[in-house]
């Protein structure tokens, strides 16, 4: 900083910490953005015209989680149910019991760590040409599993 900027101070902790200008300009920004979403959208607000001598009555443009719960509102389940859930776990894992170590590992690396295909060949020590024959042989036999059950 040079002498002909005021100097900016954030409080983290309780302490003082001295910062640039653009951190401290984009700190305020933030924390107004958030105080918008948290207080200003859930706030009812009302505004008066003196002259027309009117007043604007603007609700909530949010409800609280709260209120909707009192009013014994029911939000719908947006994916499969419990039961469908259970379901396909325990299916999954019947399949996964027929799978041999390493195409556990190819599973893992790609859909649970949610890797790249060159990702996981490397994870795996395996050529990318290798990773990928194995995968597509891996895929037909989860479809020959998921036909026979």
């Amino acid at each position: 900083m040079s002498d002909k900027q005021e100097k900016r101070y954030l409080y983290i902790n309780g302490q003082a910490v001295p910062v640039s200008e653009q951190v401290y300009q984009a700190y305020h920004h933030y924390d107004r953005k958030e105080e918008y979403f948290t207080y200003d959208l859930k706030a009812e607000q009302f505004t008066c015209d003196q002259e027309a001598q009117t007043a604007t009555f603007t609700p909530s443009r949010e409800d609280s989680y709260e209120r909707l719960l009192a009013a014994k509102t029911q939000f719908p389940s947006v994916g499969p149910s419990v039961e469908e859930q259970t379901i396909a776990k325990l299916d999954m894992k019947a399949l996964m019991r027929d799978l041999t170590e390493e195409e556990r590992g190819i599973i893992w690396e790609l859909y649970y760590l949610d890797k790249s295909e060159r990702e996981a060949s490397a994870a795996l020590h395996l050529a990318k040409t290798t990773f990928r024959r194995r995968k597509k042989a891996l895929l037909e036999k989860l479809r020959n599993l998921l036909n026979e059950n």
